[in-house]
């Protein structure tokens, strides 16, 4: 995986920018273009998609299925077990501002890949699959949102906080793993959705209109966990 990370994060050269609110340029990440394509409907790589996700679904505990949807919610404050932080969003408001700024930008680039694969959500595509949540009408599944999000998080914050690295990514495993506890993805939209927020995040760390920002959110938030 990280060898394929690599490559995408090459292919970011010559991505189209998109004007932001001050007339700077913020660079597009075109997802669509840099993802390979979900498993065909039918192919042995499907069913085994498939397959793993019922084995899921199966095994799932109480406490898990709890913990998944807890972790619905896109917020970079569901990573705050991982790096040891009890404050809230109100106590770091340029984190918060930061990471709600990431949040919209992350999802207007996998809303365009998910149009364009077209990829049908698990409960549609079998009537094994009970998903412990309703999706809205239109939200395809490939790649993983939550994958995503969590993917560009955990890049972010781990350059943020390197001393929590290892940490911060088993995190983003876990938060990614909950969209199968969930029934709402198989595991090729997570990979997808893991390789999709690398380049992104990587995307946002090179591009100049994100940096006051970014370093401002890194300063509060070193900060309030004690961190030089």
């Amino acid at each position: 995986m990280k060898r394929i990370a690599f490559v995408l994060c090459m292919l970011l050269i010559g991505q189209p920018a998109l004007a932001d609110g001050d007339g700077g340029q913020v660079a597009v990440v075109e997802v669509s273009n840099l993802l390979p394509p979900p498993p065909a409907a039918g192919s042995a790589a499907a069913t085994q998609d498939l397959d793993a996700l019922l084995a899921v679904q199966k095994s799932r505990t109480a406490q898990e299925m709890a913990a998944a949807k807890a972790d619905v919610e896109h917020s970079m404050f569901r990573f705050a077990d991982a790096i040891g932080l009890a404050a809230q969003p109100a106590t770091l408001p340029k984190t918060a501002a930061f990471f709600d700024r990431v949040a919209k930008f992350d999802k207007a680039q996998v809303k365009q890949a998910k149009a364009y694969f077209h990829r049908p959500r698990p409960s549609v595509v079998s009537s094994q699959v009970h998903p412990l949540s309703q999706e809205k009408n239109g939200d395809w599944s490939y790649p993983s949102g939550h994958a995503t999000f969590g993917y560009t998080t955990a890049v972010l914050l781990a350059n943020m906080l390197p001393e929590k690295r290892a940490e911060i990514f088993a995190r983003a495993d876990l938060y990614a793993q909950h969209r199968i506890v969930m029934g709402a993805h198989f595991p090729s939209d997570l990979e997808a959705g893991k390789l999709a927020g690398t380049v992104i995040a990587a995307q946002i760390l090179r591009d100049a209109q994100w940096q006051g920002d970014y370093n401002a959110a890194r300063g509060e938030l070193r900060k309030a966990l004690g961190l030089p």
